[in-house]
């Protein structure tokens, strides 16, 4: 008898750090190409359409892999092929986050925006901080450069030296090194060279609808063929300012 309740309560107790640990989750994987994985203190867990994405937990995609991650306050975020991205910080508050940070290590992403305040979001690269303004848009991430595609919304966009580009009509796109950063506007002849970079720009396909950005192909194309594109915010375009970048969040 002593034993049978012995054994019910370790059962009781594991049932709790069950409970515990799918409450913890902050995002849940909701589309899942395989060869991605979630690595956490050296050991990694293969990733699955339902498998939570937990604080500290880095998602790492193989060559052919793809992750589309959505967080307790709806933030969407696409991890695509060959990446690595680590959740920073999350502290959640009822919907929405009061924190999120994110460092992108490498390869290519999409974000979208959630329910929670504009200051809320920070998302760090080796080369860059990216403040969002509650938008969308798609960034690559590569040991020495950040290129960034707006779609709505705003972004500002900061080199670790402190010079920012804020990036607020569709379609702008913000490139960044360690030291300078730069806009390139739609019309400009640089653009359609850089914007072939950004593979979910040109290709939807393989992505859920709720990942989807309308419209988001003709920011691949010679702004001639959709005419004079059109922003959700001022037509001043982007601004070269020289001012303190969003702070880096530290482990």
């Amino acid at each position: 008898m002593r034993r049978l309740v012995l054994n019910a309560a370790v059962l009781f107790c594991s049932g709790l750090m069950f409970a515990s640990a799918a409450h913890s989750a902050e995002g849940r994987a909701v589309g899942v190409d395989p060869d991605a994985v979630a690595r956490f203190s050296g050991t990694d867990r293969i990733l699955a359409v339902g498998a939570d994405i937990s604080l500290g937990e880095q998602v790492v995609t193989g060559p052919s892999g793809q992750v589309q991650i959505v967080f307790s306050d709806q933030t969407r975020l696409v991890v695509g092929p060959g990446s690595a991205l680590t959740i920073e910080s999350y502290l959640f508050n009822g919907n929405t986050a009061d924190k999120f940070a994110i460092n992108a290590l490498a390869g290519s992403f999409r974000f979208i925006s959630g329910h929670s305040p504009k200051s809320a979001y920070s998302i760090n690269t080796p080369t860059a901080s990216i403040a969002v303004r509650g938008t969308k848009f798609d960034f690559n991430v590569s040991r020495r450069r950040t290129d960034l595609m707006l779609y709505e919304g705003a972004v500002l966009l900061c080199s670790v030296s402190g010079q920012c580009q804020e990036l607020i009509a569709r379609c702008d796109l913000g490139t960044v090194d360690a030291s300078v950063a730069a806009l390139i506007r739609h019309p400009d002849p640089t653009h359609p060279q850089m914007s072939a970079a950004f593979r979910y720009a040109r290709f939807q396909t393989p992505l859920l609808s709720a990942f989807r950005v309308s419209g988001a192909g003709k920011c691949a194309e010679p702004p001639a063929a959709e005419g004079v594109p059109g922003s959700l915010s001022p037509s001043n375009g982007g601004s070269n300012v020289s001012r303190t970048p969003p702070t880096r969040f530290q482990n």
